[in-house]
This record gives C-alpha cells, sequence and structure tokens, in this order.
C-alpha cells in the first residue's frame, strides 16, 4: 500500500510529516499541520482524517 497525506491523496511534491504516538503523518497542506497541532485527537477523529491511524508507518 502506497504512503498517503491525512486526508486520503498521493504525497505532494513538497512533503510535510510529523510524528505523533509513535506514527508518521504527512500532510498535503501546512494548514492542516497547524489545525493538527492544536488539538491532535480531534484531527484524528475528524472526517477530514481519511487513514486508520493504527495502519500508519511506524516512525
Amino acid at each position: 500500500m502506497a504512503t498517503k497525506t491525512c486526508c486520503g491523496s498521493h504525497l505532494p511534491k513538497n512533503i510535510i510529516k510529523t510524528e505523533y504516538k509513535g506514527k508518521k503523518l504527512y500532510f498535503c497542506q501546512r494548514d492542516c499541520l497547524n489545525e493538527f497541532m492544536q488539538d491532535s485527537e480531534a484531527f484524528l477523529a475528524s472526517s477530514h482524517f481519511k487513514l486508520n491511524f493504527e495502519e500508519l508507518d511506524n516512525a
């Protein structure tokens, strides 16, 4: 399975990434990363997050 951004799209050329609870997360826009950083758990529970957190690559 190819790595995708949090919203489910393919990785863009200028990747934005972070690590959270031992997992790698990729974002297609800095605004999404900022939203994630403000309230990570709310972001992961939102409809914007399209992946299964447990299936993400380990950091």
